[in-house]
């Protein structure tokens, strides 16, 4: 039932949030964000020292390297290393934007996801140390 006031609706109540660090435990930690290779703004994602609580967003390489207008898919991680080289994300944001994002996100449902393939090895060593 809405309050009869409108000033005193409360958008947050049914998701339980009370303080800023719901928000970042709800949202922040659940979700991931796909952007292109040669999308700078990722930087937003990795700004620890802009971003609330210092936390990274959950951003990933999410490429269109498969459609027609890609015709070296081989550019498409090189668009992402270079913008390390450029200095506009450092090596390790680069890791977690082509790595360890995606190993979270797809093995968050399915620990399994990456059994069989190439990088199953180096998935399964990741998710130990993560407990």
């Amino acid at each position: 039932m809405a309050p009869e006031n409108p000033g005193e609706l409360d958008e947050f109540e049914l998701a339980g949030i009370d303080q800023p660090e719901d928000v970042r435990d709800r949202f922040l930690n659940h979700f991931y964000f796909g952007t292109e290779s040669d999308d700078t703004r990722v930087s937003q994602a990795f700004n620890r020292a802009a971003n609330p609580f210092g936390d990274r967003v959950k951003a990933f390489l999410g490429s269109d390297s498969g459609h027609w207008d890609v015709p070296d898919i081989t550019a498409v991680t090189a668009n992402a290393y270079s913008m390390a080289e450029q200095e506009i994300i450092t090596e390790e944001d680069l890791r977690y934007f082509l790595s360890i994002h995606p190993l979270e996100l797809y093995t968050s449902l399915n620990q399994d996801f990456f059994k069989g393939t190439g990088v199953e090895k180096a998935a399964n060593q990741y998710l130990a140390t993560k407990g």
